[in-house]
């Protein structure tokens, strides 16, 4: 299973895991899905994570994986691919907002950091400014090109079998 780049086919049902795992999805529009990658199992969307990028920084989001498939590496794989994708992009630092995933991401070398301390560019996107609550915390990590995709094969090698 690898993710894939979203098309505007699959905003219903990216936006459908949004509202069940309880993440913003209420400014989500077909021209996101340009920056979001999904994994499927048939017609079955078991993730999705979102990018939003603004000079050599990006904003990390709607990093979801559906209930029943946490715990077996997918959002590991969705993260590294998407991280992987922003150094393509020229990203340097990646941003999040998060009331509830501090301790994955933290684990994964992300730190806290004062909201007021990610640049302005990154500040004033919409999910940033209006759709995630103040209570969110701030997290960023900066991005190293030279192991830009390689955590993937590694999360790739620990993933259950996708047959039901």
């Amino acid at each position: 299973m690898k993710p894939e780049l979203a098309s505007a086919a699959d905003l219903a049902k990216v936006r459908a895991l949004l509202r069940t795992c309880e993440l913003p999805e209420s400014d989500l529009n077909p021209p996101h899905m340009n920056d979001f990658l999904v994994l499927r199992a048939g017609d079955a969307l078991w993730g999705c994570v979102g990018f939003e990028r603004a000079g050599d920084a990006g904003l990390l989001r709607s990093l979801a994986v559906a209930h029943e498939r946490r715990g077996t590496g997918l959002g590991d794989l969705l993260l590294h691919a998407m991280e992987a994708r922003a150094v393509a992009a020229g990203v340097r630092r990646l941003f999040l907002l998060t009331t509830t995933a501090h301790d994955f991401f933290a684990a994964r070398s992300y730190v806290r950091c004062p909201r007021a301390d990610a640049p302005g560019a990154i500040r004033a996107l919409t999910e940033f400014a209006s759709i995630c609550p103040a209570s969110a915390a701030c997290m960023y990590r900066h991005l190293d090109p030279s192991t830009s995709g390689q955590a993937p094969q590694q999360a790739q090698s620990q993933l259950p079998s996708t047959s039901t």
